[in-house]
């Protein structure tokens, strides 16, 4: 900047300073050489000085010139009665400015200034044995600093500690103390910082001075870190929206979108910026708009964000769920993400045509056909159905006294064309006429359970309400059937064969278990061994329901009533000529299921199976409380009883539970008005990948329950929608009395359902 408007002179270049001398002075004459009326300021600088507000080392005589007319001209005096840099001792370079505010424009002028030594020795020295401290807000630290009298006489010192608020302190900043001739002392500060929304998490120098009437004074300088805690709560008041939100009843054009309200509150000391951003399943079938855009958190702040989701409508169909996942970014990630990390909104997309008035057309345009044939099905209850091998075949077991057989046929359910050899196109079984397409066998008696036995697939096992078991041939059904006598009225409810086929395992309500065995390519013994579970005492009144083999052969699941299972060795039971008085049983209970105690009768295990898993024994079960749970059968410890337990026949034993949860549903049951008060998981199975399992129970729904990718058998509630389980399909409000699973690839396979409502039905999985 060239300066023809100012011009200033020193008195002098040098000048010479002592502390605890009086001030030194010099004068700087300033000349007012433009054409206006202008006032003028000066200012000194000391080269290597710290800026500090608080700490002044000389004055101005007069500390602003009053406005002077051109030509005019003004003496500063300066005096300088302290060290520009405290304790310093030789040549400071001094710059002196001048400036007018009117004019715009400055002078730099500068003066040598000689500071010596005064008369003071350094007597005190000021030591922090840590700089840098952490701590969390609300907790204590304690800054230490280390004191010397480096003198020959008892020096009395004031210590001071500044920059960090005071009120942190527990105790004065200022502490008086006498130290001996040639000692040191150690001195702490306790500091604690407050509550979370007061103790910003940041790095807060401070500045410990000791001072001295006969020494200089010494100082040292350290940090304390407020470390980061807390967390950012993420919530919204609703996260399942309906479109429209209005006249769902009536046709709409108009409405396209819905509006979720998502709140953050700011529980950490960390100031945060959160931009949100909207990802998931169905992303790219909508719109968003945001407001704002992104919000800004202080400590202890609520705040929100208005989201805007705008979605194409169909004009026809069924509702259809969207699945959106909202996800906070947060600017200081210190502290990881939100609590939670998301939040799943669903959006129920209605069709701008009610779902009852196209239902009232399609019944409009069906009454103007002609009525077309009943597809062939059962008349009653369906209480068992299979899959064969091959995955081609299916059947089906009723209270209608028959046996179904279906075909899998581009992924649609049929009556199979094998089941031939009537002579009608209807007959009549147990007092009901049925028709003979896909009818495959009349059992006289209500069906409970049917198998395909291995490794044959056109070899069925049928156990009937009259403790009979039938072999039929799927391909041969008028063949005379085997059959396998037992007490008149037993009821066989599950049937289990070895991997060879070689050995059959039967389960009875009576609490029987009935094992067969015969040699390759024979007919089963004539009589089989049985095992009664309720000769022993802690199986009074036991029931079987369900039976399981594990993949490795080695040990029999049997589970019924009080909510409870047995594990059996499968080769001692084999290889034991009488069982009799066999022993080597192990019981399993469920929580609160100890005979006389919460569990009874009516509390049951409907539901057994294993997943093929590198070898281990990982069992999953279903019950009349609406439990699902996953059990680590390689890990099942004795109870420390267990000698009493021996003489009752019974090893009670602790299986370690991998994942547990309850089903719950508030379905309404038949064509009444009343809810199910309970509902009952009657059948499940795992995938071939053991990835998901499937479900069907008392309130209609075939729900799949995902596990995460570990191998953990954790379940994955954002792939199974929450604990509740993603629906496959709801058909009716019918009890499903049995579920079959089958694979096709990693991402798809079909299940077959067999309902009370006499159906048996595919549903896809995808």
């Amino acid at each position: 900047m060239k300066n023809n408007n100012i011009s200033a002179k020193l008195s002098t270049e040098n000048l010479t300073f002592r502390p605890s001398k009086p001030p030194v002075t010099f004068e700087v004459t300033v000349n007012n050489d433009s054409d206006r009326i202008a006032n003028f300021q000066l200012e000194i600088e000391a080269a290597g000085e710290k800026e500090n507000s608080d700490y002044q080392w000389y004055r101005l005589e007069p500390e602003v010139a009053a406005a002077q007319p051109h030509g005019s001209s003004t003496e500063f005096q300066i005096f300088i009665f302290n060290t520009p840099i405290p304790g310093y001792v030789g040549t400071v370079n001094l710059t002196v400015k001048v400036f007018s505010p009117q004019l715009g424009e400055e002078r730099r002028l500068l003066l040598r200034l000689q500071i010596e030594r005064d008369q003071k020795p350094n007597l005190v020295s000021v030591e922090l044995p840590v700089r840098d401290y952490q701590v969390y807000p609300g907790n204590t630290v304690d800054i230490l600093v280390k004191l010397r009298n480096m003198g020959q006489q008892p020096a009395s010192i004031t210590l001071d500690f500044a920059g960090i608020d005071s009120s942190w302190l527990l105790g004065s900043q200022q502490r008086r103390l006498s130290v001996k001739p040639g000692y040191h002392q150690e001195v702490s500060f306790p500091c604690q910082p407050p509550s979370v929304a007061q103790a910003p998490s940041d790095i807060y120098p401070f500045r410990v001075e000791a001072t001295s009437h006969n020494s200089y004074p010494a100082s040292a300088e350290g940090n304390l870190e407020v470390l980061p805690v807390g967390f950012i709560k993420f919530s919204t008041p609703q996260s399942r929206k309906t479109l429209p939100e209005k006249n769902k009843w009536l046709p709409d054009l108009k409405s396209k979108s819905v509006s979720y309200e998502l709140i953050f509150k700011n529980a950490s000391n960390l100031r945060q910026e959160i931009n949100l951003q909207v990802q998931g399943r169905d992303s790219r079938k909508c719109t968003f708009k945001k407001h704002p855009e992104t919000v800004n958190l202080d400590l202890g702040q609520t705040a929100k964000i208005d989201l805007e989701v705008t979605t194409k409508r169909p004009w026809f169909g069924i509702r259809k769920i969207l699945l959106l996942e909202a996800r906070p970014e947060l600017s200081d990630q210190r502290l990881g993400s939100t609590d939670p990390a998301t939040q799943i909104l669903e959006i129920k997309v209605l069709p701008i045509i009610p779902l009852w008035l196209q239902l009232l057309l399609l019944l409009l345009l069906l009454l103007a056909l002609f009525p077309r044939e009943t597809p062939p099905q059962h008349l009653a209850a369906v209480n068992s159905v299979r899959i064969s091998g091959n995955g081609e075949l299916v059947v089906s077991g009723s209270d209608d006294c028959t046996l179904r057989l279906w075909k899998i046929d581009n992924r649609k359910l049929e009556p199979d064309d094998k089941a031939i050899g009537w002579d009608k196109k209807d007959v009549k079984i147990c007092r009901e006429i049925h028709k003979t397409k896909g009818l495959l066998f009349d059992a006289k008696k209500i069906v409970r359970v049917v198998k395909f036995v291995p490794p044959y697939e056109k070899l069925i096992a049928v156990g009937l309400d009259n403790g009979k078991i039938k072999f039929i041939n799927s391909l041969a059904p008028n063949n005379k059937p085997k059959l396998q006598e037992v007490d008149k009225g037993d009821r066989v409810f599950d049937l289990t064969f070895t991997n060879n086929a070689l050995n059959m395992f039967a389960g009875y309500g009576s609490g029987k278990l009935l094992i067969w065995s015969r040699e390759k390519d024979s007919t089963w013994q004539e009589e089989p061994k049985v095992l009664d579970l309720q000769d022993k005492q802690a199986l009074s009144s036991f029931q079987i329901y369900a039976l399981a083999l594990s993949p490795d052969q080695k040990y029999l699941i049997v589970a019924g009533n009080f909510r409870r299972f047995l594990k059996i060795p499968v080769n001692k039971i084999l290889d034991s000529k009488s069982l009799e008085n066999f022993n080597d049983i192990s019981l399993q209970k469920f929580e609160n299921a100890d005979i006389g105690g919460n569990a009874g009768r009516g509390d049951i295990v409907w539901g057994l199976d294993f997943a093929n898993y590198d070898g281990k024994k990982i069992l999953a079960t279903s019950d009349s409380n609406g439990y699902i749970a996953i059990w680590d059968l390689d890990k099942c410890n004795p109870f420390s009883n267990n000698d009493q337990k021996n003489s009752q026949g019974l090893k009670e034993v602790n299986c370690q539970i991998l994942e547990q949860w309850q089903v719950k549903s508030k379905s309404k049951q038949g064509n009444n008005n009343k809810y199910i008060a309970q509902n009952q998981i009657r059948s499940l199975k795992f995938s071939q990948d053991r990835n998901y399992l499937v479900s069907g129970g008392d309130d209609g729904r075939v729900a799949v329950w995902y596990f995460k990718d570990d191998g953990s058998f954790k379940l994955d509630e954002i792939k199974s929608e929450g604990r509740e389980g993603k629906t496959i399909k709801a058909e009716s409000n019918s009890k499903i009395n049995s579920i079959d699973l089958r694979s096709i690839s990693d991402r798809q396979g079909y299940a077959i359902s067999g309902s009370k409502d006499s159906q048996v039905r595919l549903h896809r999985i995808e």
